[in-house]
């Protein structure tokens, strides 16, 4: 080459000297750099390299930070020196590199020891090296999850009292409508036996009806508790069978016009001329409608409209019943079907609360849905059922 030639090259580009072993060696510097990076930038992740025994050849990253040893304190130790007492009498880390040889990683959650005694829940991964067909050891990465398993026990603690707080409310309802139903019980004995001796004349048999009709409702809203109780420890129990839906419908309106002929309602029942055959709990069915009736003349003003009616779709009956009342709130509409929430709890009379939360309830039992549509105060409301026709398993 003439002296005043120069010879340039593109840094990039390996030198074309170069042999494939120089080449692999600067491969495992660039290799061994990305292994550096990785852990300088995983703070969370303990690494922790074992060999084929378990004893520790490399504590890298957030070991230290997790378990509080050093790198000199841990080199040439056992990984086993990590579990509690209670695992390794068990011979838990034994088993999890077996588990990783068979299965080539073993995944686990389980509390650790740290350096000053305290346990930690950590996750650990242990996944065996191969070169070939050769076991070499294995590689272990762990992060500490004690915060996370402190806020689960909390939650699991939540949830047990919420539902202790559950059953023993469950338990006061199911005492409460036990002893108001054997108070109510003599009062309508005494209305039904001074209405059969004829001694209900003028005033007293006006103000005797009033008492009966109190009576009556309510015992129908203790047992439509109850019945949110049996539903909710999975004691209501649904009797399918078939009937038709539309003349049952008809029965229902028949068991409520005289209540709403007292406000000088009108109550119109729109129903299929031909049979409407349906698989159901009649009894639970008759409920549904019966309550969605009884609030809305309860909620329509005198001289108001109500309408029921039943269409089918596709293979769900489709009831409706809709009225001229009041409406619902829009801030309530969200929780209608909620217990204890009542349209207007300054209404005289406005219940507990519960007729349409077993409305729900009842559905759900179904297979069905509900749902219910206002526009607004003093707009009326309108509420859609939509019962499967034949039992969904």
């Amino acid at each position: 080459m003439p002296e005043d030639a120069t010879m340039t090259t593109n840094k990039d580009e390996p030198p074309e000297h170069w042999t494939p072993a120089a080449q692999i060696a600067a491969n495992a510097l660039t290799a061994e750099r990305a292994l550096e990076l990785l852990w300088q930038q995983a703070p969370d992740l303990a690494f922790v390299l074992l060999d084929r025994t378990g004893t520790i050849i490399g504590w890298r990253a957030a070991s230290e930070q997790i378990f509080g040893y050093s790198e000199t304190e841990m080199l040439g130790g056992s990984i086993d020196l990590l579990f509690t007492e209670g695992d390794r009498a068990l011979g838990l880390p034994q088993l999890e590199r077996n588990v990783a040889l068979s299965a080539q990683r073993s995944e686990d959650d389980r509390w650790h020891v740290r350096k000053d005694g305290t346990r930690i829940w950590v996750f650990g991964s242990l996944i065996a090296l191969r070169e070939g067909d050769r076991h070499v050891g294995f590689a272990k990465v762990m992060s500490d999850r004690t915060n996370l398993r402190a806020q689960l026990e909390t939650l699991e603690n939540r949830l047990d009292s919420a539902h202790d707080a559950l059953r023993g409310r469950d338990a006061f309802f199911g005492r409460l409508t036990h002893e108001i139903r054997n108070a109510l019980g003599p009062i309508r004995n005494v209305t039904d036996l001074a209405e059969r001796k004829g001694l209900l004349t003028g005033e007293l048999e006006v103000s005797f009806g009033i008492v009966r009709r109190q009576v009556v409702q309510m015992a129908r809203m203790l047992e439509d508790l109850a019945d949110v109780v049996r539903f909710g420890t999975g004691k209501l129990q649904l009797v399918m069978q078939g009937f038709d839906l539309g003349a049952d419908l008809v029965e229902i309106a028949e068991t409520v016009a005289q209540d709403a002929e007292r406000k000088n309602q009108t109550i119109a029942v729109l129903v299929p001329p031909a049979p409407l055959p349906i698989v159901a709990d009649k009894a639970r069915v008759h409920q549904i409608v019966f309550n969605l009736l009884h609030n809305a003349i309860k909620y329509t003003p005198p001289g108001g409209r109500i309408w029921l009616q039943c269409t089918v779709e596709a293979d769900q009956a489709v009831i409706k019943v809709e009225d001229t009342g009041v409406g619902i709130d829009p801030s309530l509409l969200p929780k209608i079907f909620e217990l204890f929430t009542q349209e207007d709890p300054h209404q005289s009379g406005g219940g507990f609360g519960v007729g349409l939360s077993l409305v729900k309830d009842l559905v759900d039992a179904h297979r069905g849905f509900v749902e219910v549509r206002c526009d607004g105060k003093h707009r009326g409301s309108e509420f859609t059922i939509r019962l499967p026709l034949r039992p969904v398993d």
